[in-house]
């Protein structure tokens, strides 16, 4: 993973090739018998701020194959102008189930993306993120 991090914090990342590389990485170590589908578009961002989505993606979807239901499903794509990442899974959750890993991700996702996340959960958890590239 450390080789998809290393982007250069200069230049610009093409989010859609990022997500699928680490999608494909973090389900061959933790997917078993899940099934996860995904609509990646190709989106242009800054380096540093690619890597923190990067950072959120990969907990949210560790998150969605460890205590998730069998099915994942990831979408990143541009809505009204914004950029807008889903992980949803079909497992049970409650809210406040929350642990460390989301409340690093809340921060990820204020300080570095300047964007919100926002969690439900009536089939399963689904997190979605949403800022402005």
């Amino acid at each position: 993973m450390h080789e998809v991090l290393t982007e250069r914090r200069d230049e610009e990342v093409d989010l859609g090739e990022l997500v699928e590389r680490l999608r494909a990485m973090i389900v061959q170590g933790l997917a078993g018998e899940k099934r996860v589908d995904s609509r990646v578009e190709s989106i242009e961002l800054h380096g540093a701020r690619a890597t923190a989505l990067a950072l959120v993606f990969s907990e949210l979807l560790q998150n969605a194959l460890e205590h998730g239901g069998d099915e994942v499903h990831v979408e990143l794509v541009r809505r009204n102008g914004a950029v807008s990442l889903t992980v949803a899974d079909n497992g049970t959750w409650e809210p406040g189930d929350e642990g460390t890993g989301l409340s690093i991700v809340r921060a990820l996702v204020r300080d570095e993306l300047n964007g919100e996340l926002s969690l439900s959960g009536e089939a399963g958890l689904t997190a979605e993120v949403t800022f402005q590239p």
